[in-house]
């Protein structure tokens, strides 16, 4: 059976599909929330000093350093005291600390004091929860490939919501740690699964429009959490909402059907073609059952004005094994399966290190917008903004200049904003300040990251086979965690170098550009369905 076939003869998109492919859109939508909400619940910007002791205010106990191009208060030590008399002597907080917050806002770090020595953990509950997504994306890439995406999805959803509740009633630092590596874990479950899932409903002529819809719920998912975080200041409130908000969605994608694809390749043949029917059927088209098993359809497939099928081409031979037709045993594939021909070997590591940058890149600027100058809120909003036109964007070159070309593009762009992130002074010789200069072009870092980001994971949809597809995607996502769970730590080192975070950043993504120009051209070609055809050197 051909799949591309199937859902040629039934058209285009009908209420049905479309229902399917939203109830997939808005899972995926608010799994993201909880990916990117991390700036906002585990908030290190926050600023804080030292409670003062009895009888002291806390400009007369609260140091000064210097730091960023200016003075700022030591929130970390206090002046010492004794008899009642400033020593002069500097100590660590004795009292504990005030927080100021410019919005009235809490996080984790103010709950928990994550600050001072404590500091680094407020990065390792950002990195356990990559963690987490970095090990789920093995495991839910596989059972998404054994299971059906469906399935997997829809579980996903019910421990998304349950570990990210329990995370907003908890107080101890190291039972978060635990959920939050629990939370990780499950969310490639339908953030991986939905997303392949919408890919494998389009025919090739139109899966990147199916790619270019699916992003954008991603995008509307960081839109919507820099404006929930605004109005809902109180980081468990916040946590709560996001964490209930997809419950809803579990039904739903029970409502909806299972991959045609994935039923194909797991020999399900009975089953996608019912499939094929029900579309059909909500579309008042007549599909005679087991058509798309015994008659080859031709290019040119009609429906006659009565809705029935017709096709222009003469009759053609029957397929050569029907359903009752003894099948050899399906080959059971895993990851190591993309390591084992030297093309396919090739493709699999470059997407790997396109994913580990991108996921770098991405994740450093998202937590580093918090900590630039001016609103923070704002700054979040804008940099999610930038996300918004890159996907029609997007579409038009992909369309016009393939796959390869652009994401090397991109990867280059992405590259020079961050070095310009990295050198560009806080205010010039002549006092000018250049803080909205910076901002901007942390926006265009964002905007070309985010081009890397959606464009790589079509690549790599599109190189994998349909066997492979979803472990070869969740693997690679894995990688890409890695980039991810090291990006709060790259954007500690400001602390040690201002400049040395985006530099990283920024030779790396000059790297990828090298490597991308490896890749197969993936444009107007049908996905790989078998092994083999992964397997083969593109013809040029």
């Amino acid at each position: 059976m051909d799949v591309d076939t199937g859902l040629g003869i039934v058209g285009n998109f009908g209420w049905l599909q479309a229902v399917v492919f939203v109830a997939n859109g808005l899972a995926f939508s608010i799994s993201a929330l909880q990916m990117t909400s991390m700036p906002f619940t585990i908030d290190q910007s926050i600023d804080f000093y030292c409670n003062p002791p009895p009888g002291f205010t806390a400009n007369q106990t609260t140091p000064l350093i210097y730091k960023d191009g200016g003075y700022v208060r030591d929130g970390c030590n206090v002046y010492g005291v004794s008899n009642g008399t400033l020593t002069g002597d500097i100590m660590k907080c004795q009292n504990g600390w005030k927080y100021v917050a410019e919005y009235g806002e809490t996080s984790s770090v103010t709950d928990l004091n994550l600050v001072c020595d404590s500091g680094v953990l407020a990065s390792l509950l950002m990195s356990l929860q990559f963690v987490g997504v970095a090990l789920g994306s093995v495991v839910m890439g596989q059972a998404g490939d054994t299971f059906g995406r469906r399935l997997v999805a829809m579980v996903s959803t019910a421990f998304i919501a349950l570990f990210g509740t329990v995370i907003s009633f908890t107080w101890n630092v190291y039972l978060m740690a635990v959920l939050r590596l629990c939370l990780g874990f499950v969310l490639p479950g339908c953030l991986i699964e939905c997303y392949v899932r919408m890919i494998e409903m389009f025919t090739t002529e139109k899966r990147l429009l199916g790619h270019i819809l699916a992003q954008n719920f991603w995008a509307v998912g960081i839109l919507l959490i820099a404006l929930f975080a605004f109005l809902i200041p109180n980081w468990r409130h916040l946590q709560l909402v996001i964490s209930l908000g997809i419950l809803p969605f579990g039904p739903l994608l029970w409502y909806s059907y299972e991959s045609l694809r994935w039923l194909v390749q797991k020999d399900r043949l009975q089953e996608a073609g019912a499939i094929l029917e029900r579309i059909a059927k909500s579309k008042n088209i007549h599909y005679p059952p087991g058509f798309q098993l015994t008659r080859k359809p031709q290019k040119n497939i009609n429906h006659d004005s009565q809705g029935n099928l017709s096709d222009s081409g003469e009759e053609v031979e029957a397929m050569a094994k029907s359903l009752d037709e003894k099948r050899a045993p399906l080959k059971k594939y895993n990851v190591l399966d993309l390591f084992r021909t030297r093309v396919l070997m090739k493709n699999t590591l470059i997407i790997y290190l396109c994913w580990f940058v991108m996921d770098s890149v991405y994740y450093a600027l998202l937590f580093y917008s918090t900590l630039l100058a001016g609103n923070k809120y704002l700054n979040f909003f804008l940099m999610a903004l930038a996300e918004t036109p890159v996907y029609f964007i997007d579409f038009f070159i992909v369309r016009r200049f393939g796959r390869k070309r652009p994401l090397v593009f991109f990867f280059f762009a992405s590259g020079v904003a961050c070095f310009l992130v990295a050198f560009l002074p806080f205010e010039t010789a002549s006092g000018t300040n250049l803080t909205a200069l910076i901002v901007a072009s942390a926006m265009v870092g964002k905007f070309y990251s985010c081009a890397t980001f959606e464009l790589t994971i079509l690549v790599g949809a599109e190189v994998f086979p349909t066997v492979l597809r979803s472990i070869g995607t969740g693997s690679a996502s894995t990688i890409g965690r890695v980039g991810a769970i090291v990006a709060p730590f790259v954007v500690y080192l400001k602390e040690v170098v201002y400049f040395l975070p985006m530099t990283i950043l920024g030779v790396s993504s000059l790297v990828v550009c090298v490597c991308v120009t490896m890749l197969p051209e993936t444009k107007d070609k049908p996905l790989p369905e078998t092994y083999e055809d992964s397997s083969k050197e593109p013809r040029v």
